[in-house]
């Protein structure tokens, strides 16, 4: 399936954040994204594949979930996740993925 990037997206914009995967669908805040941030978002459409749509999600929002019901404040909750321990550990790594030769559609 083709991954599509829509910049300037009014949705990641009301989020406040600058990039957001909804598979197959890349959503930035920014026209111009950086390659860091995009690279970050693939590393998610890498873990989709890989986990599969339903269990990516559920795992996310139940790790999430735990941490902030035992106190833990939004933004380390979100950077203690596993998915994003690993898209922020390789973000720098445009190797990583290998999704930087497929087709991406803007």
């Amino acid at each position: 399936m083709k991954i599509r990037l829509v910049r300037n997206s009014l949705f990641a914009k009301l989020l406040k954040v600058d990039g957001i995967v909804l598979y197959p669908f890349m959503f930035f805040s920014e026209i111009r994204p950086s390659v860091k941030t995009i690279n970050h978002e693939l590393i998610h459409i890498q873990q989709v594949r890989r986990d599969g749509f339903i269990r990516f999600y559920f795992n996310y929002l139940k790790e999430y979930s735990q941490f902030r019901l035992k106190g833990i404040p939004h933004r380390e909750s979100y950077l203690s996740i596993s998915y994003e321990v690993e898209a922020y550990s390789n973000q720098n790594d445009l190797t990583y993925t290998g999704l930087w030769a497929t087709n991406l559609t803007a």
